[in-house]
């Protein structure tokens, strides 16, 4: 293992996917930096955590300022380092972040708030209590590389309206970005220790998940380091949210619209050269239509011009590594060699830079890894299926499940995809679009995940849920403590046909024995009886 001291001197290397040049290095920290980062967040909560939620909304209207007023550079920066192209940028990274912050500034107030509960059980009719949710300490938010702006940051603002501090690690292939993140926490002026980054690198990224010292986690990337970060966090007994990999379907019925779904599709699969869990991964089309589906598909293709993120008319930048695009040709070799047609593309792009040529593959099934295995890049594979039965078995046949797509004009098949179809997210005539909506959730069934990020649920799994209950008193005892005597147990026995008999006369003729009973009538509130009562009745 690589210990503090080894690594408090090395710097993690940022390098440009278009140029595979250097753009600049981060000093990574070690695990002594770690737990100072930990112990700089405990000293933190006390006082954050007692801070008004409005106000903690009013740092999040803040940031949210800065970040627009700095929307170019951010942009600007992820296209650089990341490889998006601009225009997807500012639309599904700042976009999307400013939707959930302005969101969360504007209600997550409501959702945070003590409510009220109503007893339902009429022994306690006289008890006055709540839900109360409270913050779980220091959240640690580690975020990936594909989305390294628009995944961090909600999480990051939904912890800490929450009443939480942060620990927030990038992912090392974007850490300027993470870095640029604490800067825009700094510059709305949050308090000392409440966002707390650490930029380590992988090998030390463990003592995060093992640390005692850590509340909660949220991890965004791969399935098989999900299972190890859930693994590590079991040794603590640390609650998790893990928003992991997906081999999103697409259906596309023998009445959609083609054109419209051709071109939605295309755009599913190649946006962020493919490089989105929630992206279209696998097509599968009606026999009736494929053929003039694939040839649509093929025109849209045509029209995609690979190139510099940071040029206007680029729709397709390059993977954001190396590693990324080794796993592409390695799918593509495999699919063709085991029978797949290559219609489109599907080679590396002769020139500097990780890009990859929009690729169009048929005759594919499942014995493929193009199919079966999360991708990661701008590979189009497309099925043809008899009928719409074949076509759900297929899409639900997946270890994943995140998102999943289908395009109808029929609304009865409509609601039958979602009702069948296996994933967190179903969306008809439309695909990915859910990530700029704050009151749509984030996550999946299966291997996709556990939990949620973003809208109520998301902002639900930064809290703990206490349930509170405020007894008057003033009386010898209630109905329920000790001593038990012949006459409690009468009581309870006619209690319990009074109020789970179902049968209304009953229960009227039975209410003046059960009523008399002397502890009964001495432990409560009449006018919280006759209140429930009135109800049942």
């Amino acid at each position: 293992m690589t210990d503090a001291s080894e690594n408090k001197y090395n710097s993690i290397i940022s390098i440009n996917p278009t140029t595979e040049e250097e753009l600049g290095r981060v000093q990574a920290v070690g695990r002594e930096e770690i737990d100072d980062a930990v112990k700089k967040g405990r000293r933190a909560l006390s006082e954050w955590s007692k801070t008004p939620i409005k106000e903690r909304q009013r740092w999040l209207r803040k940031l949210g300022d800065v970040i627009l007023e700095q929307r170019e550079e951010i942009a600007g920066l992820i296209a650089l380092e990341q490889g998006k192209p601009l225009t997807e940028s500012l639309g599904s990274e700042i976009v999307a972040v400013l939707a959930i912050l302005k969101d969360l500034s504007r209600h997550a107030d409501k959702v945070l708030k003590p409510h009220k509960m109503k007893h339902e059980q009429l022994l306690f009719a006289h008890k006055k209590s709540q839900y109360r949710l409270e913050p779980y300490g220091v959240v640690a938010v580690i975020s990936p590389w594909n989305y390294p702006f628009s995944v961090p940051v909600p999480e990051i603002a939904a912890a800490l309206v929450a009443g939480n501090v942060v620990l927030f690690k990038p992912a090392p292939d974007t850490a300027l970005i993470g870095r640029k993140i604490d800067d825009l926490f700094q510059a709305a002026g949050f308090s000392e220790g409440v966002m707390n980054t650490v930029i380590v690198a992988d090998v030390d990224a463990p003592h995060i998940t093992h640390h005692p010292g850590v509340d909660k986690i949220i991890f965004t990337g791969s399935s098989p380091v999900g299972r190890d970060v859930m693994c590590a966090a079991s040794r603590q007994m640390t609650p998790v949210v893990l928003e992991l990999g997906g081999k999103d379907p697409a259906i596309v019925a023998a009445d959609a619209d083609l054109p419209r779904a051709a071109r939605g599709i295309v755009w599913g699969t190649m946006f962020n050269a493919g490089q989105v869990c929630a992206g279209v991964e696998r097509v599968y089309v009606h026999k009736d239509v494929a053929q003039t589906f694939i040839d649509l598909c093929l025109e849209q293709a045509g029209k995609l011009t690979v190139g510099d993120p940071l040029d206007s008319n680029t729709q397709v930048g390059p993977l954001s590594n190396l590693d990324q695009l080794v796993k592409v040709q390695d799918q593509v070799e495999d699919a063709i060699r085991k029978g797949a047609r290559l219609l489109y593309g599907g080679r590396r792009v002769e020139r500097p830079g990780y890009f990859f040529e929009p690729t169009i593959l048929t005759d594919v099934d499942h014995s493929m890894a193009v199919m079966v295995e999360e991708t990661f890049g701008p590979i189009l594979p497309i099925m043809s299926v008899d009928s719409m039965d074949e076509a759900i078995a297929l899409a639900n046949d997946s270890v994943y499940g995140l998102s999943a797509y289908a395009w109808t004009s029929d609304k009865k098949l409509a609601k039958r995809f979602f009702e069948e179809l296996q994933a967190g997210t179903v969306m008809i005539n439309d695909s990915t679009s859910s990530w700029g909506e704050p009151n749509a959730p984030w996550g999946g069934f299966k291997m996709s995940g556990i939990g949620r990020t973003r809208a109520r649920f998301g902002l639900e799994e930064m809290v703990q849920v206490k349930y509170t209950s405020y007894d008057k008193g003033g009386n010898e005892r209630n109905v329920w403590w000790h001593p038990y005597s012949k006459s409690s147990q009468t009581f309870m026995s006619n209690a319990l046909e009074f109020l789970y008999s179902g049968n209304l006369f009953k229960k009227l003729a039975k209410a003046p024995k059960v009523l008399t009973y002397k502890p009964f009538v001495t432990s409560v509130h009449w006018g919280a009886i006759l209140r429930h009562i009135h109800k049942l009745f």
